[in-house]
């Protein structure tokens, strides 16, 4: 790498770092002024930790939940090569999964079959999740419209559709 890419790498991470700082102060700012309470929770994790309580008792007895990619997921030993540098093969047998995502009740949020085939299987389960953690807090969804309310979710990467 020649020293003027270096040098543009560093601003760049210094540009990003300083606006990080400035956020956190905004954050903290706010925490003082804006108190937070979290009255609700759903989750999806492997290991079959489709509530908060699984899930902390998967961690409290530090179970592990990766296992084996599952035949009805893809035929591994297709797609599967040891050697990481290998085009169009993945080189890990393993992976933590969730259960039962085909499960989804379509009719229930009003989401024909066919419309409900082509949404992303983590679309799906925000929207199980996102119902789940309103009836945790014993909300009631007829009289959520209008009001102070924030759901927040933690989601990363949507490759259904490739």
């Amino acid at each position: 790498m020649d020293n003027s890419t270096e040098q543009k790498y560093i601003r760049t991470l210094k540009k990003a770092s300083d606006k990080i700082k400035e956020l956190l102060a905004e954050v903290n700012a706010l925490k003082e002024k804006e108190p937070v309470a979290v009255i609700g929770m759903g989750c999806r994790f492997p290991g079959g930790a489709n509530d908060p309580e699984k899930f902390w008792n998967i961690l409290e007895q530090g179970l592990d939940t990766i296992r084996e990619i599952p035949k009805d997921r893809w035929d591994i030993e297709q797609y599967y090569d040891p050697d990481p540098e290998k085009p169009g093969k993945m080189y890990a047998r393993y992976g933590g999964f969730s259960d039962e995502v085909d499960k989804f009740d379509a009719g229930f949020f009003g989401i024909s079959p066919p419309e409900a085939e082509s949404l992303d299987p983590q679309q799906r389960l925000l929207l199980e999740v996102s119902w789940e953690a309103s009836e945790s807090a014993g909300l009631d969804m007829s009289r959520l419209k209008g009001s102070k309310t924030g759901v927040f979710i933690g989601m990363c990467s949507s490759d259904y559709a490739q």
